[in-house]
């Protein structure tokens, strides 16, 4: 089968982004294989082909790969997001007649890595993560600008990225890629990269300068924890309208998805008068000036310490 008929193939088999998604890392893998002298082609076919079973429901691809007789661990069998790799492998064999292991091989290994990778498998793991329409997240710039100095320890900082980006989301982190990530580290003699998980004083201060950076009026931050079970801090602000309320809303919730944070739960959103974000350890209040002055939230928590914000704003 050519390329151009795998092509064809495939938009049958994805959703119009997940097809481009797949156009953009193989465009990338090939031009990382021309970078490091690996085959393009080889390249040019893994990339195109890598999530070409990621449509599928998850259960069907749980059936499939027991139907094809693959060994999966209890990780990935709780968690079927994995299972993709593991049968695109198979798909990209059985239906677009790929024979080359060093093709099926890297797409098997796309989504958790492994220690001892081939440059094809670093190539194509690394264009995953950073294909042209990869919407910006936390050290991606970074990591464009590392794979294009050195393979080995770009590879290493997309390990750890996808580490920080697991335990971020509270997933469970298969061992396979923290297998991969000790040995390269290891193998480089480098200290960990890890982007650590915001502090729940970190994510409030964030918060805090991004309101105060969108005009903001009366921030204040107030640690709440030994207080209340509800969070560990508060921060509330107040906005001069419903509609700049809903912006600055809209905008931290819009920065924080950038780090991959995302709410737990938001209210309000619809009224406009008050929005609460709950992050978890940091609760969010956005008032307008009515609303703020009558539920008094400042007076309600008066026996909470109040951080003092006017170094985090100098920092900026």
């Amino acid at each position: 089968m050519t390329v151009e008929q795998m092509k064809e193939k495939l938009s049958t088999m994805l959703t119009d982004h997940r097809y481009t998604h797949s156009m953009g890392v193989m465009e990338t893998a090939v031009k990382l294989a021309h970078l490091y002298g690996v085959d393009p082609e080889k390249a040019q076919i893994a990339g195109l082909l890598h999530d070409c079973a990621k449509q599928i429901e998850k259960p069907v691809q749980l059936a499939m790969c027991d139907e094809l007789g693959l060994e999966l661990d209890d990780i990935k069998r709780e968690n079927l997001a994995l299972l993709h790799a593991e049968l695109g492998a198979e798909l990209a064999k059985i239906e677009f007649g790929v024979t080359d292991e060093d093709i099926i091989r890297a797409i098997r290994n796309h989504t958790l890595g492994r220690k001892n990778m081939s440059d094809l498998e670093k190539i194509l793991y690394l264009s995953d993560m950073m294909e042209p329409n990869r919407r910006e997240y936390e050290g991606l710039a970074g990591l464009r600008e590392l794979s294009e100095k050195n393979l080995t320890e770009a590879t290493l900082y997309g390990l750890e990225l996808t580490i920080a980006h697991i335990e971020r989301k509270g997933q469970v982190l298969h061992t396979q890629t923290m297998e991969a990530e000790r040995f390269y580290r290891n193998l480089l003699h480098k200290e960990v990269y890890h982007m650590e998980p915001l502090s729940p004083f970190e994510k409030a201060k964030k918060a805090t300068v991004l309101l105060d950076s969108k005009k903001a009026e009366q921030v204040s931050l107030l640690k709440v924890g030994e207080l209340t079970i509800l969070a560990d801090y508060f921060v509330i602000c107040t906005g001069n309208s419903s509609t700049q309320v809903k912006a600055m809303a809209d905008f931290l919730e819009e920065e924080f998805e950038k780090i991959e944070i995302s709410p737990i739960s938001r209210e309000g959103k619809q009224g406009g008068s008050w929005i609460l974000l709950d992050y978890g350890d940091v609760i969010i209040h956005i008032f307008d000036r009515p609303t703020r002055e009558f539920y008094s939230l400042d007076k309600l928590w008066d026996d909470a310490e109040e951080i003092d914000i006017s170094e985090f704003i100098k920092e900026q």
